[in-house]
């Protein structure tokens, strides 16, 4: 089977190791019926979500799914043709990854289908993350003729169900700056919240990064004498500075960001009202793969006047969930621990403080992090970003905002705490 010059040129050395395998043309097999054979079964049925298919010429086919906390690989023959002997391979993208944790089986009588099974822990991968597979395999018919074939998958690994995305190459979501303030960070759980954020193990180079940046451009309300001024999060830059970061500006205007520094592990977007460029959306979905993770903090609507801005951002970076733009919980609040929903960010907590919070619709695939005072309507979230660029070239609007009118009359929209 030919092999595209990507492949050829060897980022993943797949023909070299390839061409090491012996055929086993001229080898009379055993004909004989299977009996019952050691391979890992698994039922495509119960995959996460996408279930990856691909070629092996015109002999066979593989296919790629995954579970909670495995990873299968299943190649099969095209009838007539059958398996005599196969090996599969998963890895991430650095150099010689194929071979890194291979498996691989001699079929004697020859199959129909092999099954493969990886565990996902012993890959060092979780939701979101992308792996490459290959599947090399000999054929046979029942007339003894003979044909070798490999394929490969791209395959993206699956969230299953409401699990927590792996922390990192997420997008984090508070419509409510006041739990980063001053009087909210007078809670510790807020301050361990925080701690939380910037503090996380992920694949990727972002892990070891040492820089949070604070983006309050793109017209804020946080920039200058804003709510989100430097006096007013003087807390919570405390606590990240403990944690061993330092904090650097980013101030973007619409078309501004065009690389982030590697040393950058986390991005706080605070209350922006000028669109992400779909060149701007890139960057950010390439710091994500990387591990890096993205914290957008929008409001009520009546006090933030992007709410179709914030929306629009989110779904370029493949979260769906949606903030409503209606404020609950006005005047600060303390949420009790039932308001919590179990993952890294609120590891240890026992409550948290806000003040007039806008809800969120979260889609299947996002995790709720903490409810309102009725344990009912989602306040902050978290989702997987798709790292899938988008494409560039298109006519995009300088802007996406809503008229700046309250929704709730009695609420002060000059104040996120609507008092």
């Amino acid at each position: 089977m030919g092999i595209s010059k990507h492949w050829r040129m060897g980022v993943f050395a797949l023909v070299a190791a390839l061409g090491a395998c012996s055929s086993p043309q001229g080898v009379n097999p055993t004909m004989v019926v299977p009996g019952p054979r050691d391979d890992a079964g698994g039922d495509p049925a119960q995959a996460c979500s996408e279930v990856a298919e691909g070629p092996m010429g015109k002999a066979g086919g593989m296919l790629v799914w995954n579970t909670a906390d495995t990873l299968y690989v299943r190649l099969s023959g095209v009838s007539p043709w059958q398996l005599t002997e196969s090996h599969a391979y998963a890895g991430t993208a650095a150099p010689g990854s194929w071979w890194s944790f291979p498996a691989q089986a001699v079929h004697d009588p020859y199959v129909d289908t092999f099954t493969y099974a990886f565990s996902l822990a012993d890959l060092g991968v979780g939701a979101g993350d992308t792996l490459q597979v290959a599947g090399h395999a000999f054929f046979m018919t029942p007339s003894y003729s003979f044909a070798e074939a490999q394929g490969q998958v791209e395959f993206v690994v699956q969230r299953c169900g409401n699990v927590p995305p792996q922390p990192g190459k997420d997008i984090v979501v508070y419509n409510d700056i006041n739990p980063f303030d001053n009087k909210g960070m007078a809670n510790p759980n807020n301050q361990l919240m925080v701690k939380n954020l910037v503090v996380y193990t992920t694949s990727g180079p972002r892990d070891t990064g040492t820089k949070v940046l604070f983006d309050r451009g793109r017209q804020s309300v946080c920039g200058g004498t804003g709510e989100c001024n430097d006096a007013n999060l003087a807390t919570m830059r405390s606590v990240i500075q403990a944690q061993g970061f330092s904090i650097e500006e980013l101030n973007s205007t619409q078309g501004s960001i065009t690389a982030i520094a590697p040393e950058v592990k986390v991005i706080f977007l605070w209350n922006p009202r000028e669109t992400f460029t779909n060149a701007e959306v890139n960057v950010l979905k390439g710091f994500a793969a990387e591990g890096g993770r993205v914290v957008f903090i929008g409001e009520w609507q009546g006090y933030y006047d992007a709410i179709t801005l914030e929306n629009d951002f989110l779904g370029k970076m493949g979260a769906v969930m949606t903030n409503t733009g209606q404020a609950v919980d006005c005047g600060y609040n303390t949420l009790p621990s039932a308001s919590l929903r179990p993952h890294q960010i609120t590891q240890g907590m026992t409550d948290v403080t806000i003040a007039c919070s806008s809800v969120l619709v979260p889609g299947p695939n996002d995790y709720p992090l903490y409810y309102d005072s009725t344990n009912t309507k989602v306040l902050s979230a978290v989702a997987t970003i798709d790292v899938t660029p988008l494409p560039l070239g298109l006519v995009q609007p300088t802007q996406l905002q809503v008229s700046p009118q309250s929704i709730y009359p009695l609420l002060n929209p000059g104040s996120s705490t609507g008092h």
